[in-house]
């Protein structure tokens, strides 16, 4: 499940590059409405792909056993970001996964994509990119543990956690 997944252009390529998995798009119905329009899950991919209202805020939808967020924790501050987790905690079952798909930071006092966006979000939004550690804290608090992290070359970690 891609929740938070917006047009659905993430899942759409997971889905092409992996043919036998199914994928459920989950995000607000306004949302969701574009999304069909765009039509990026449409095609080969309609028989494989669904699409659920959601209010991460809320309630996210069970019935997957992994579970995607591309960009969507460094939206919120400490709290709400705490909050979507917590629900995402509520839908994943014992065996499932969260990936989170979030900047990589770097080092201290190394210039980085990252960095830049940080001072952007905390602007627009109020929320922050966070360090590994700062994730590790958060996912825990959210009833996750920090498994592994998969830096990749476009300067993203894709943050691997399981429930605990």
């Amino acid at each position: 499940m891609d929740v938070g997944g917006g047009n659905g252009i993430l899942l759409s390529q997971i889905l092409r590059a992996h043919p036998g998995l199914r994928g459920v798009l989950a995000d607000q119905e306004h949302v969701l409405t574009r999304a069909r329009e765009r039509r990026y899950l449409g095609g080969d991919l309609e028989g494989r792909a669904s699409m659920e209202p959601c209010n991460f805020f809320e309630q996210i939808p069970a019935g997957c056993r992994a579970y995607l967020m591309k960009s969507v924790i460094h939206d919120w501050d400490e709290e709400q970001a705490r909050i979507i987790l917590a629900n995402c905690r509520k839908a994943i079952p014992e065996d499932g996964v969260l990936l989170l798909v979030e900047w990589d930071l770097l080092a201290e006092n190394v210039p980085s994509n990252g960095k830049f966006i940080d001072v952007v979000m905390l602007v627009l939004t109020g929320g922050r990119e966070r360090s590994m550690d700062e994730y590790r804290e958060l996912l825990a608090s959210a009833g996750f543990r920090l498994n592994k992290v998969f830096p990749t070359a476009a300067q993203f970690a894709v943050i691997e956690a399981f429930p605990i």
